[in-house]
């Protein structure tokens, strides 16, 4: 059986083994937190945008809702006219072949 002594590192050789480790953890570690630092900045940004855009596709949604009302409305026959105006007066048809009550039997040559 191998005592502890036998596999014993000195320290001049595992003291600069640690000193890189523990370097390029700091270094990884830095580099995550700037990257989640900016992430999170751009979320904000984003989901700001984001609510921008979307109370702006709800009021122009709103628009055209009202739009599509007034253009119904417009297009609706209208059979009777607004209260509180006079009936709108009859057109008085004279022409040929209105309110004429004879009837030819044969054509004129």
């Amino acid at each position: 059986m191998a005592t502890a002594t036998a596999f014993h590192t000195p320290p001049r050789i595992l003291i600069p083994k640690l000193v890189r480790s523990r370097d390029a953890w700091r270094a990884k570690a830095t580099a995550r937190k700037a990257e989640r630092k900016a992430l999170t900045i751009r979320v904000r940004d984003l989901e700001a945008s984001r609510a921008g855009h979307r109370a702006r596709a709800e009021q122009l949604q709103e628009r055209v809702t009202q739009l599509e009302q007034q253009l119904a409305a417009a297009r609706r026959p209208t059979s009777e006219p607004p209260a509180g105006s006079p009936p709108a007066p009859q057109k008085n048809r004279t022409g040929p072949g209105v309110g004429n009550t004879t009837s030819r039997s044969s054509p004129s040559p």
